[in-house]
């Protein structure tokens, strides 16, 4: 396991330090004492975990020549550690997940066809372990509903439907790809409404 040493420089780096290391499952040994601040105020200023196993110990002064970080570096580390991941997902998605993540067992139920899991896992680029993790309750992943968006469409004079896009000059143009079509949410959309074009929703 590497070693980790934090340089600290207040009583309250000292214990935000910790308080990452204890949910870690460190522990000082030989005491039930949480921060032990008679230490930090007898001059320890360097934390260290990872070379003892699970153990926390501290140096004064000096960190017996060994490489450490600064308190802002290493809640940096943590924070990046810790970023959530978002994925985007349809409504009907997002009601799916969001029913599986209520049930008493959501893994078991995962097994379930009904609930269409085949498609949700080859759709999102979860593996195994983030769907067990998900399901058992992990907050580093959150899904959120995409916005619906809006094209607008009508039927020409040869019954070709076409699309409204937009030139490279920003002038209104038409087009039979609906790939390319000016697509919005429906506020926007409802700006570039007349009679002329019906509103359309984008299948995703």
């Amino acid at each position: 396991m590497t070693e980790t040493v934090v340089h600290v420089t207040t009583l309250e780096q000292w214990k935000s330090v910790l308080d990452v290391w204890y949910k870690q499952g460190h522990f000082w040994l030989f005491t039930n004492t949480k921060y032990q601040e008679s230490i930090f105020e007898d001059g320890g200023r360097f934390l260290f975990s990872g070379d003892c196993g699970d153990f926390i110990t501290y140096s004064v002064s000096s960190p017996n020549s060994k490489p450490f970080i600064e308190y802002s570096e290493f809640m940096a580390q943590q924070k990046e550690d810790n970023k959530m991941a978002t994925y985007y997902v349809t409504k009907e998605r997002f009601d799916l997940i969001e029913e599986l993540k209520s049930l008493p067992a959501p893994l078991v139920a995962i097994m379930n066809k009904k609930y269409g899991i085949e498609t949700l896992y080859n759709e999102l680029p979860l593996n195994d372990i983030e769907w067990f993790k998900y399901l058992s309750g992990s907050n580093q992943i959150e899904f959120r509903v995409k916005e619906q968006l809006y094209r607008l469409s009508r039927v020409d004079d040869a019954d070709d439907k076409v699309y409204m896009r937009f030139t490279s000059s920003g002038n209104p143009d038409w087009t039979m790809d609906k790939d390319v079509a000016f697509t919005a949410p429906i506020e926007e959309i409802r700006k570039w409404k007349t009679p002329a074009w019906d509103i359309e929703k984008v299948e995703v």
